[in-house]
């Protein structure tokens, strides 16, 4: 046993346990084997998202700002989507394998399930929501109740108000796909379309604050607020221009 004082630190490179009591300079431990396996994995991880969450955010552009259904958007969609999954795929590994802040795992969340919606809601894939949909919308339920439930006080550079807005968005669009499956046809004949268009842009501005809010540590919680406010500002606009269209017909 230790002193109840010892304190011990992980580092990059070993373990060093010290005594405030002994005045001994503290003795560093070579790492196991398996500690530079875990730390190699986690490594070649982070690199794969930052790599893909780049590509991401390029490629999305051009979906974002081309004419919507025309050769252009449907291409550079395709790669946002294979670039996006990258993404989403090494954050949900992170969040599996590694301990995370609960930020992370929100923005891992929202960005996921707007990403996965919108895909979804693509016509090659179903003419109405279904089973997966409906799971998936429950599931994101839960997750929202639980993190809500475990928000705590928060920090500095993450106030709960933070958090608590972005899971309240988030139920709300889980409510909504839910409520689909009451009004289905109506949905696929003038709802796809921007229903869409609108999460694709919330999971490209969602993997856009959770870069920013990594890069710029010192600038949150505004580098994350920001992209967030952006995104919605874009999505109100998007949403204007798809029901004058309807309109006229």
């Amino acid at each position: 046993m230790y002193p109840k004082r010892a304190k011990i630190a992980s580092h990059a490179y070993g373990f060093f346990i010290s005594s405030p009591r002994s005045g001994v300079r503290p003795r560093a431990l070579a790492p196991s084997a398996d500690d530079c396996h875990r730390g190699g994995m986690h490594s070649l991880n982070i690199q794969i998202h930052v790599i893909c969450g780049l590509l991401a955010l390029s490629l999305g552009l051009f979906p974002l700002l081309a004419p919507k259904g025309r050769g252009v958007h449907r291409v550079f969609g395709w790669l946002f989507v294979v670039a996006g999954t990258g993404v989403l795929s090494a954050a949900l590994a992170g969040i599996l394998f590694w301990p995370q802040p609960g930020p992370l795992v929100i923005a891992t969340l929202s960005a996921g399930y707007n990403f996965t919606g919108g895909v979804r809601a693509m016509p090659r894939f179903r003419a109405a929501p279904g089973v997966i949909d409906a799971v998936l919308a429950v599931a994101a339920l839960a997750a929202c109740g639980w993190l809500m439930l475990a928000m705590g006080r928060g920090t500095a550079s993450w106030p709960p108000v933070l958090g608590y807005s972005i899971l309240g968005i988030l139920a709300t669009i889980a409510v909504y796909d839910l409520s689909r499956h009451l009004w289905a046809q109506t949905w696929r004949r003038h709802v796809r379309e921007i229903d869409h268009g609108l999460k694709m842009t919330g999971a490209y501005f969602a993997m856009m604050s959770a870069g920013a809010g990594s890069l710029l540590r010192e600038g949150q919680p505004w580098s994350q607020i920001l992209p967030q406010t952006v995104g919605t500002l874009v999505m109100i606009v998007f949403l204007v221009l798809h029901i004058r269209k309807a309109r006229r017909g």
